[in-house]
């Protein structure tokens, strides 16, 4: 299975590079829709001696790039530029691939640099071959060569494709059709035949031939992709790439992003960012860029843009689900970038259903996502989440009209659908799909966001002055609270039960005091945690989401379950326990700093990688450390 190691994004064009440097997600003009991602791979040929190789078949290694210590001797920045590294002493050649998506311009760019390491004078010739499903499909593609650009388009998505120097070989031809491989088949010959344009299934194969190359000495090819939603905006990205010193894009990249995550360090929560080993500091910045690369322009965060997982399940995690973006949202408001988190708002108010609930997921358009939940496909803690991270954000913001303007369209209707959604009988919510999607019922969590999410609502009620609403809200989670309390506290266990009827420890019972449903120091809250370490603790130190797990393995390790554990000591006042925790979700990392849903048996990462809520956790957990450090503890209103 082939993750996502590597990612750059922009929040219209997004680009992940897979384990063995092969390019196989592009999404554009959204963060996590439309992939036309096929593939885009390099080749080598050694002239002399007449022989091909694939690189992704070499040695490698991955990583994203670092620049080194300002003259102040701060620590090492942590770009969004990537480096792919292959090695090869049988071929006698090392190929280092260094790759980024502009931060305002919708291209990527990479730069290869080709080294000869065979003890002898070098004739190669580099190639790269690349196959686009344009609109998430190969079929009626047109892969045309236009002078020194080679261009693929359907429709209204047009890829320009160029480079410095300008490729001296190139070829369009059908692929993935009947017995047609593919034109990456025509360059293992050494020679590209020169078709001018294909249409149908098709791909294209460019080449440049190397100057000789004297043992250790280097040469240096660039080659971008321009994207538009026609030629002629992805022809005016194009002349503005040729036109540049394409060197310096690197540069500019780097400190556009320092600049950006230097707004963390700067913010209240993260005033004694500095004091923060330096893996620490390194995974927060790598987790702010990653999350960051799954925020759409128009609001969306999907919950992760690794495409592999379609092989497993036939569908993808790039949806964004209600609870995944609020809380990563709620991350962001307290790292201080507020600004990035008023779209999700505002996406929330345009995705909800007229009658006052979120259903499943969605696609970062709006659109209703896939699901296999039947009609009328409610998690309600999907709709009482938002409402509290909106409110969190009031508190971080204290913008008034960003309230007012949600207050009709957002927080009115949802408000009202949880107070309907409340069992007379109980008290309780109704049953609904839990936080796993795994079962129906009536579960702690659930009952904890819909308190947290009325209790917010009645406070951004009285912001306004909506002194009605306010009364019936605060009511209807009084009495949520209560009857979570009364239900599912078993005194016997000395903890929370997962839900009605189901005695099963869940590590999402950190919800219970985490959105407060009882104080940290509750008795309750303190045997619920102590059953979530002590019962879903695996042999390699991280916490499983439940007892008797068996998706993608049994029982493996979740980042954000551990992390919530994490949280939970440092809402003790235990810095060094909560570390600890921290710093396992670092040590089992991909080797770029992304972080998976899910870790195996073997210390591998599972399922997709990376996943937002991982970071996000680690972001709100590396915060609420410094919190704790400064005496400031966490509480939920």
């Amino acid at each position: 299975m082939q993750m996502r190691p590597l990612i750059f994004g922009n929040g219209s064009l997004l680009v992940c590079v897979d384990e063995r440097g092969i390019v196989r997600d592009f999404y554009y003009p959204y963060a996590g829709m439309e992939n036309h991602g096929g593939f885009m791979r390099l080749g080598l040929y050694d002239l002399a001696r007449k022989r091909f190789a694939w690189l992704e078949d070499w040695d490698k290694s991955q990583s994203y790039v670092r620049e080194a210590p300002d003259l102040s001797g701060s620590a090492y920045d942590v770009s969004m530029v990537g480096e792919t590294d292959y090695f090869s002493p049988d071929f006698g050649a090392e190929v280092a691939v260094r790759s980024m998506v502009h931060h305002e311009r919708n291209f990527f760019l990479r730069t290869v640099t080709v080294k000869n390491t065979s003890g002898e004078p070098s004739r190669l010739r580099l190639f790269s071959s690349q196959s686009y499903h344009i609109l998430e499909n190969n079929f009626a593609n047109t892969a045309v060569r236009d002078g020194p650009m080679l261009n693929h388009y359907k429709r209204d998505r047009f890829f320009i494709q160029s480079s410095r120097p300008v490729f001296d070989q190139f070829t369009t031809g059908i692929s993935e059709w009947r017995d047609r491989q593919g034109t990456w088949k025509d360059a293992e010959d050494g020679v590209l035949e020169g078709n001018i344009v294909a249409h149908g299934t098709v791909d294209s194969t460019v080449g440049w031939t190397l100057p000789e190359l004297p043992q250790g000495e280097s040469a240096v090819v660039h080659f971008w992709v321009c994207v538009g939603r026609h030629f002629r905006e992805a022809k005016e990205v194009h002349d503005w790439v040729r036109s540049r010193d394409l060197d310096s894009l690197y540069r500019e990249s780097s400190r556009y992003w320092k600049s950006f995550s230097v707004k963390a360090q700067s913010h209240g929560h993260l005033s004694s960012y500095s004091s923060l080993p330096d893996d620490v500091r390194d995974a927060f910045s790598r987790s702010l860029l990653t999350v960051f690369c799954h925020i759409d322009r128009g609001g969306s965060i999907i919950a992760s843009c690794d495409s592999q997982i379609k092989q497993q399940g036939a569908d993808y995690y790039t949806y964004c689900w209600p609870r995944d973006a609020a809380w990563v949202a709620m991350a962001l408001d307290r790292a201080g970038y507020r600004y990035l988190c008023r779209n999700t708002y505002k996406f929330f108010s345009k995705i909800l259903d007229r009658r006052g609930f979120f259903r499943h997921k969605y696609t970062p358009a709006g659109d209703l996502g896939s699901t296999w939940h039947p009609l009328p496909m409610v998690q309600i803690d999907e709709t009482g989440l938002p409402l509290y991270a909106l409110y969190r954000h009031w508190l971080e913001d204290r913008n008034i009209m960003t309230i007012s303007a949600l207050y009709e369209p957002l927080v009115r209707p949802a408000a009202d659908f949880l107070v309907s959604f409340i069992d007379p009988g109980t008290g309780l919510p109704q049953p609904s799909f839990d936080l796993w999607e795994e079962r129906k019922g009536v579960y702690a969590y659930s009952c904890a966001c819909v308190y947290a999410g009325l209790r917010s609502a009645a406070e951004m009620a009285s912001l306004i002055g909506d002194e009605g609403a306010r009364a019936r809200w605060d009511s209807a989670a009084a009495s949520v609270r209560d009857a979570t309390i009364r239900r599912m506290y078993d005194p016997a266990l000395g903890r929370f039960r997962r839900g009605v009827g189901d005695d099963t420890v869940d590590a999402s019972l950190f919800a219970v005091w985490y959105l407060g449903l009882v104080p940290p120091d509750h008795p309750a809250a303190s045997g619920t945690m102590k059953a979530v370490e002590d019962r879903l603790t695996r042999p390699d130190g991280g916490i499983a989401r439940y007892e008797g797990d068996q998706y993608q393995g049994f029982m493996n390790s979740w980042p954000l379950c551990t992390l919530w554990l994490a949280q939970w000591y440092l809402c003790r006042g235990d810095l060094e326990r909560g570390m600890s925790l921290i710093r396992w979700a670092i040590s089992h990392s991909a080797k770029g700093g992304l972080m998976p849903e899910q870790v195996n048996e073997r210390g591998e990462p599972v399922s997709v990688l990376p996943l937002a809520w991982s970071h996000s956790t680690f972001m709100t957990a590396v915060i609420e450390y410094l919190e704790a450090q400064a005496g400031r503890f966490w509480s939920p209103f």
